[in-house]
């Protein structure tokens, strides 16, 4: 029987893996819990990507999509992503009010694997019978109909899940841990996305449009079954992050009783409250919302900054789409063009996340880094304006101009998924439990989906009132919206305590929790 040689190299790689595998580190059952975590938030990602890339092929397919008048209806089908955000986020404050985060979670993730799925069938389907996907509805063919439904729902997903992933991990781990391990978390996310986006060119060769959709639907399979393990290592060995809610409930529910048999006479209208609760369940949760946001000024100020990068993002997408539409005809190089672009940005993100941030994240105060992060965005904006203000100096092919909008992209992208998601996050650890799990998701759903859907119905009236061509201005409308993105940035800035702060204000909530 032969046995393998073992040369220096093979020698290096096992004492290092045993190394890593025999850290105290590993060996924690909340450092298990959170590179489960982290894994399942990789997984998401990657899926999303390979959705993405589809989606974005499929919407502006002359076969199945709407081809040529695609600039004119992407704005129009961003808009629709915020009342489907809407009502996701509605979902999950009821599945989290009733459930806990566990539950809630894995609902979520499940309607998602499902929605995919059927989404990829229904493509699949299209691709090879061309006759069904003609069928006319309302005058639109179905397969229009089904292209605009995925887009849409796929647009509206990605941070329902996410900020969930991230709610948990901020529960865990103190401000001082968030700092140091959380650059490596939103690492593994760029690498695996980078991979899956790499990957797309290739996989559409194989599986096809509809094939990437069910190939996004089996990640976030294997993105449930990590998240739910992670979950249930945390309630195991007691850090699950319910136990904050489940004692404010305790609490309340203990001076309600306390309440009620102090005033039995008002037992007949404590009924009737309850009897009308179900029937004021949006309402109140509106209410608490509005409540929330005034109890904790930094959640109205990140909600503000979101707005106005998720403006600017839907500005340069927006123009990337078109020129996208105008200089790539065929559909599967377009799913290859846009795969790349997310490639290359996760790629930068991750050697930024790696190399980078981790030494910024120790020797700077986050509220710095924020007041310089849109900085190289607004030069992108100011460079852009250039072909308009002097017309030919930069610009001189349809080609060109795809480069320049999808530089500018880039750059926002990479600096959104490299810095500011993380930024984001610190901002959320020294929070109690329901700004960390509420709020967060009021602002990773709705105000992202807001932001972008805002700004996708003015791109929708530029479009209308310009009869069809909203490109013009938009280069200028971008510039604007940066310098308001770098006054938002700093205005939350001064909201930010400082490291110290923050692990004092973490202390103080472990402390009430025991």
């Amino acid at each position: 029987m032969l046995t393998p040689t073992k040369g220096p190299g093979s020698t290096a790689l096992s004492a290092a893996a045993r190394s890593i595998m025999n850290s105290p580190l590993l060996e924690s059952p909340k450092a298990k819990s959170g590179v489960a975590m982290a894994s399942a938030m990789a997984l998401h990602f990657a899926g999303y990507e390979l959705a993405r890339g589809s989606n974005m092929a499929l919407f502006t397919s002359s076969s199945l999509g709407f081809g040529s008048s695609s600039g004119g209806y992407y704005p129009l089908a961003m808009a629709c992503a915020s009342p489907l955000s809407m009502f996701l986020l509605l979902s999950y404050t009821r599945q989290l009010d009733r459930k806990g985060p566990r539950r809630a979670l894995r609902s979520t993730t499940l309607l998602c694997i499902s929605a995919l799925t059927i989404s990829g069938i229904a493509m699949a389907t299209m691709q090879h019978n061309e006759v069904l996907g003609n069928i006319k509805i309302l005058s639109l063919p179905i397969s229009q109909i089904i292209v605009w439904a995925s887009f849409v729902f796929q647009n509206s997903y990605a941070h329902l899940l996410y900020a969930q992933q991230w709610s948990f991990l901020g529960s865990i781990f103190t401000p001082t841990e968030a700092g140091k391990y959380y650059s490596y978390v939103a690492g593994l996310s760029s690498i695996v996305s980078m991979i899956a986006g790499t990957s797309v060119s290739r996989l559409v060769e194989w599986i096809g449009l509809g094939g990437l959709l069910g190939l996004a639907a089996a990640s976030l399979t294997a993105t449930l079954l990590l998240a739910d393990w992670a979950y249930s290592t945390a309630e195991k060995h007691g850090f699950d992050p319910s136990r904050e809610i489940q004692k404010q409930k305790k609490s309340k529910a203990q001076s309600k009783l306390q309440d009620e048999k102090q005033s039995q006479s008002t037992s007949q209208s404590t009924d009737a409250s309850t009897e009308e609760k179900p029937n004021k369940t949006l309402l109140h949760q509106i209410r608490e919302g509005i409540s929330l946001f005034r109890r904790v000024p930094t959640l109205g100020a990140l909600f503000f900054e979101t707005l106005c990068f998720q403006s600017l993002s839907t500005i340069l997408s927006t123009c990337f789409v078109m020129e996208l539409n105008s200089s790539v005809p065929n559909d599967n190089e377009r799913a290859s063009w846009t795969g790349n672009l997310y490639a290359t940005s996760n790629g930068l993100s991750t050697i930024f996340q790696f190399f980078l941030l981790p030494v910024l994240t120790q020797r700077m105060e986050p509220k710095h880094l924020w007041r310089l992060m849109p900085l190289l965005p607004l030069i992108c904006g100011i460079v852009r304006m250039i072909p308009s203000l002097f017309p030919g100096a930069l610009v001189s092919s349809s080609s060109s101009a795809l480069y320049l909008v999808a530089i500018s992209l880039l750059t926002a992208k990479t600096m959104d998924y490299s810095l500011r998601n993380v930024l984001a996050e610190l901002v959320y650890v020294p929070l109690d439990f329901e700004s960390r799990y509420v709020g967060k998701e009021i602002i990773a759903v709705f105000a992202n989906r807001f932001g972008k859907s805002g700004m996708a119905l003015i791109l929708s009236g530029l479009n209308f009132i310009r009869g069809g061509s909203s490109g013009g201005g938009l280069s200028g409308l971008a510039l604007a919206i940066s310098f308001g993105w770098w006054g938002s940035a700093l205005s939350l800035s001064s909201l930010i305590p400082s490291k110290q702060e923050a692990e004092r204000m973490v202390a103080e909530r472990d402390r009430k929790e025991d």
